[in-house]
């Protein structure tokens, strides 16, 4: 059914396991739906961690909220490393991962950093003095070790018209991948759409066209994700709960296509293939990231 670094699968090889809903941050247009998710004990993320790979999954995106804040992250790196995981930590929280970037590098094959603005510009929509000065430290430090590292922006009225300033310094950080999301509207999202207004595609088109012309997948991969495509990331929670997004025919722009502990994987993909849309738009997924 999938097809992820020339293997063939037939469950999901690329998942977002979600361990909290917290953030010290405060992005106007945070996709998180649930702020107060409730937190589960390692054991519990350990096993849904083993019926993951059990099933095929080799790419374990830690994400949140901001994983940095679960407590017993290491752990969960740890085993997953073990297991035979490549593990992927998702933060835009530099100066969290200063702090813990020891303990945790060794077990991470890949770092994504959110950036929405050069230096006092991303300080401001995140509501944090001094954080984008600590992710344009972390990704010296990070580079240094081997360990690549990509960043995300979300494309919005606001920053639209620095995207390429954002760009230009990624390239000059050696970031290996330089995705664009376009906005999504579950969490704070519509409420942004609705004060701010919308980018229009053909804008954005421009932007991503004259980025790819500027700079060549060998140096840097610009890809583009407008978030409109149904199931172009798979989530797992700490309940077993597994849900494609986005999903925007439903209310929180996610749909439950079953649960990994009390479900089996047959049961999960039927519901998953109910929509041929899931399979056209993970598929496309798969095909842009690094494998």
């Amino acid at each position: 059914m999938f097809d992820f670094g020339g293997k063939k699968e037939g469950f999901f090889p690329s998942v977002g396991l979600k361990v909290t809903g917290a953030c010290r941050l405060k992005c106007p247009f945070c996709c998180e739906p649930d702020r107060e998710q409730e937190e589960y004990s390692s054991q519990r993320l350990i096993e849904i961690i083993d019926i993951l790979r059990k099933n095929g999954t080799s790419r374990l995106c830690f994400t949140g909220g901001d994983p940095l804040l679960y407590p017993s992250l290491l752990e969960l790196l740890k085993h997953s490393h073990s297991i035979g995981f490549k593990n992927l930590l998702l933060t835009s929280d530099g100066v969290l991962l200063k702090k813990k970037y020891a303990e945790i590098i060794k077990f991470v094959e890949a770092v994504r950093f959110s950036v929405h603005g050069i230096e006092k510009a991303h300080d401001s929509v995140v509501g944090e003095a001094g954080a984008f000065a600590a992710i344009d430290e972390m990704i010296d430090v990070i580079t240094a070790s081997g360990c690549p590292c990509y960043v995300t922006t979300v494309i919005s009225a606001s920053n639209v018209d620095q995207i390429y300033d954002i760009a230009s310094w990624c390239f000059s950080k050696k970031v290996k991948h330089y995705y664009l999301f376009g906005m999504m509207k579950s969490g704070r999202g519509d409420r942004f759409l609705n004060t701010y207004g919308e980018v229009s595609s053909e804008n954005i088109g421009i932007v991503i066209e004259s980025l790819k012309s500027m700079y060549s997948p060998s140096d840097m991969k610009v890809i583009y994700y407008d978030y409109q495509k149904k199931s172009e990331c798979i989530l797992v929670y700490g309940d077993g709960r597994i849900v494609i997004d986005p999903y925007p025919d439903a209310p929180s722009f996610q749909a439950e296509i079953g649960n990994l502990i009390s479900q089996s994987v047959l049961e999960i993909m039927t519901k998953f293939n109910s929509d041929p849309e899931n399979l056209k738009g993970y598929n496309a997924h798969l095909e842009v990231i690094p494998s």
